[in-house]
């Protein structure tokens, strides 16, 4: 019988370090204004598929999971559909799916949580809670999950259904998600959860599942730089319907099979990583930046060139509360630090090409 893992805290250890895979799917219930009984049909014909790749050992749902205004039998509907799959299947709400919060937790428990399995870490977010952010109970959660493990774990996974990094200023602008339903003028992704987790050791895995619906959003998207990659990717709209596996293998390398749904050729897309947003390369040539002394004490010089572009200078403790604040076109900026309390900080410099985070100690 199949087992919904979703306890907020419960943890799975796996008993040995061998590859395994598991795969996301977004947007489940499909194509919008259309109610099918269960998952999206296109997607429950790949089960067979799932099934027959030993290594894949559960999934989750990246949100959207049942149609607007759902009721229990949509959710007995999709658990029939995953039973049928016979894996562990995790959820990571939506907006749909939180019409009736009510209903849902009544069913499944809390929509935020984590778990361990094969030494890495999955972190599953609920930002329906407050408009696309990641605040209160919910943000405290996070961090102290992350820091009560991130030093025993290899990677980690943070999942949730909206497209978090998208921002009508910055280089993701290009793409369009299914829906900015309940967001606020402002999220606090870029100001708290991108710096949080760009300063860990850990590889940093960003999941969503807010694409592909409709003929107005993108199908899927990629993008990694530093320790952080990004993944968005949803079904819906026939013709560019896909999910993700994600592949561990034994070095704790991770790849990807972008599928797709509509086609016999499940590489009908080609490769994810051929989509990358920001490619290193371009990244590199882009950045000079010259941060000192550090450690600092009383003072912090930034100096950079941003090639005409606007920058953002933020400074954050390690609890990543903002202190400080500023921008430049081209950057010869002095940051006074005589009011700060010696420790550890990020600064983070933000273009529409690129965001960087340096570690900063003051003493």
């Amino acid at each position: 019988m199949i087992v919904l893992l979703l306890m907020m805290g419960l943890g799975i250890q796996a008993q040995d370090t061998a590859q395994y895979s598991f795969f996301i799917a977004g947007h489940t219930y499909g194509k919008p204004g259309v109610n099918n009984p269960g998952l999206h049909p296109p997607f429950k014909q790949k089960f067979e598929y799932i099934k027959s790749r030993d290594e894949i050992k559960f999934g989750v749902l990246t949100g959207d999971i049942v149609s607007p205004n759902p009721t229990a039998q949509d959710w007995d509907e999709v658990d029939a559909d995953i039973a049928e799959l016979g894996l562990p299947v995790y959820f990571a709400v939506g907006n749909h799916d939180m019409e009736n919060r009510p209903l849902y937790e009544s069913r499944y428990g809390d929509t935020y949580y984590y778990f361990i399995f094969h030494n890495d870490l999955f972190v599953v977010l609920d930002p329906n809670i407050d408009a696309w952010n990641i605040s209160g109970d919910q943000l405290q959660f996070m961090k102290n999950t992350v820091n009560d493990n991130y030093e025993t774990v290899d990677n980690i996974f943070v999942l949730f259904h909206q497209f978090l990094w998208w921002e009508k200023d910055n280089i993701y602008s290009q793409l369009k998600p299914n829906s900015f339903a309940g967001r606020a003028d402002t999220i606090n992704f870029w100001s708290e959860i991108e710096p949080f987790f760009h300063q860990l050791p850990n590889k940093v895995f960003f999941l969503a599942g807010d694409m592909g619906a409709a003929w107005w959003s993108s199908d899927f998207t990629y993008d990694s730089y530093d320790n952080l990659s990004y993944v968005c990717s949803g079904m819906g709209e026939e013709i560019g319907d896909n999910f993700v596996i994600l592949n561990i293998d034994s070095t704790k390398k991770v790849s990807y099979d972008l599928i797709c749904l509509n086609t016999e050729d499940l590489n009908c897309f080609g490769d994810l990583t051929d989509y990358q947003i920001s490619p290193s390369s371009i990244v590199s040539q882009t950045l000079n930046i010259k941060v000192f002394p550090n450690p600092a004490k009383d003072f912090l010089n930034i100096k950079f060139k941003t090639n005409g572009r606007d920058a953002s200078i933020n400074l954050y403790n390690i609890d990543g509360r903002l202190l400080k604040k500023d921008r430049c076109n081209t950057c010869n900026k002095t940051l006074d630090l005589s009011n700060l309390p010696g420790g550890l900080y990020f600064l983070t410099i933000t273009t529409d090409l690129y965001q960087k985070t340096f570690k900063v100690i003051i003493q």
